[in-house]
Formats: structure tokens, sequence, C-alpha cells
């Protein structure tokens, strides 16, 4: 496995309604990114970071999904993106 984690985020874009990308998906996947790099974990056997499409789930977002835990976040923060980071980061220390 190249990478112990792999984070999708919604970057998703509707003319009309709610979606992730107004509610600041670009900006989290920008902090997610950073923090991950600034850590060193954005290299092979660490964690990386990507935009997706739509989840279907835009009421509740901006939505992220943990591959290949399946396990799936609303973050709507930068301390939440960073707190997830911490999470996934304290399952397999370095």
């Amino acid at each position: 496995m190249r990478f112990r984690h792999h984070l999708f985020i919604c970057t998703n874009e509707r003319q009309s309604g709610s979606c992730c990308a107004q509610r600041g998906a670009f900006d989290l996947l920008r902090t997610l990114k950073n923090e991950l790099r600034r850590r060193g974990l954005d290299i092979e056997g660490g964690i990386m970071a990507n935009k997706s499409g739509c989840f279907g789930r835009c009421e509740q977002g901006p939505n992220l999904v943990v591959y290949p835990r399946g396990s799936w976040h609303q973050i709507c923060t930068p301390e939440q993106a960073v707190a997830l980071i911490d999470e996934l980061s304290a399952e397999h220390p370095s």
C-alpha cells in the first residue's frame, strides 16, 4: 500500500443549492495538504489528501472519506482537519 490513509474531500460545486465547495472545501483541502506536508506525512507510507467529486451528502458538507478505513467525516474548520490528522497519525505512530 502506497499510503496508510487516503483522504478524499468533496469539492463539488453546484450552480444552485448547497455544496461542499460553497462551504469552504477548497480551503480545508489546502489546510489538510499543508499540515500533512508540515508534518512530513505527505510521503509514501503516510497520508495523502485529494479533492473528489460529490458524495451525495451536500447538506452535511464539507464531506471527507478516509480510505482504506471507510470512515465518513464532516470537516467544517481547520481545527477539525488537524484533529483528523492527529487521529490518523496516532493509529500508526512513527
